[in-house]
C-alpha cells in the first residue's frame, strides 16, 4: 500500500504548526495506517531532512555541528528540552551520516525525535510552500521505497 495523500497532509499539518489540523487529521487515519505507514513516512522525513541539513556539497557535518543543532534544537522551547534527549538525537544523526551507531531505543521514542528533528530543520530552513511540497513529495517517495 503507497503512503497516502492523508497521510502526508498530517506531516503537512503537523510540519506547518497547525496543531489542530494535525490531531485531525491523524484521528482519520485507520491502526495500520497510523502504526505502519506514517511512522515510515516521518522516518524517511527524517532521512531527507538530516541529508539536506548536514550534508553540504559531498561534505559530511562534523560532531560539532551535529552537538550545535542539536543543542540549538534543545533551546527553541521548554517543551524541546524535555522531549530530546541528547545522546539519542545526537545519536541518530551520527548513525545516518555514517558517523556512528544510534542509541538503543523503543520504536516510540525513536518516532518522537525523528519529528522533532524535522520540525527544527523545516522551521530553520523556513520553506515556502512550494518548497514543502516538493520536500513532503521527496520524503513520500522515499517511504514507499523503504516499506518494499
Amino acid at each position: 500500500m503507497p503512503i497516502t495523500d492523508e497521510q502526508v497532509a498530517v506531516l503537512r499539518a503537523q510540519l506547518t504548526g497547525n496543531r489542530a489540523e494535525h490531531l485531525r487529521l491523524m484521528e482519520q487515519l485507520d491502526s495500520n495506517e497510523a502504526n505502519e505507514f506514517y511512522p515510515a513516512l516521518i522516518a524517511a522525513a527524517f532521512i531527507e531532512a538530516a541529508e539536506q541539513y548536514f550534508i553540504k556539497d559531498g561534505e559530511v557535518a562534523d560532531d560539532a555541528q551535529i552537538i550545535d543543532f542539536v543543542a540549538q534544537m534543545r533551546e527553541r522551547s521548554d517543551e524541546s528540552a524535555d522531549l530530546i534527549n541528547t545522546s539519542l538525537a545526537e545519536s541518530m544523526i551520527r548513525d545516518l551520516l555514517g558517523k556512528g551507531e544510534m542509541i538503543e531505543v523503543e520504536p516510540g521514542i525513536k518516532l518522537g525525535h525523528q519529528i522533532v528533528i524535522v520540525a527544527a530543520i523545516v522551521g530553520e530552513r523556513q520553506f515556502t510552500s512550494a518548497e514543502l511540497d516538493a520536500f513532503l513529495q521527496s520524503a513520500r517517495s522515499l517511504a514507499e521505497e523503504l516499506l518494499k
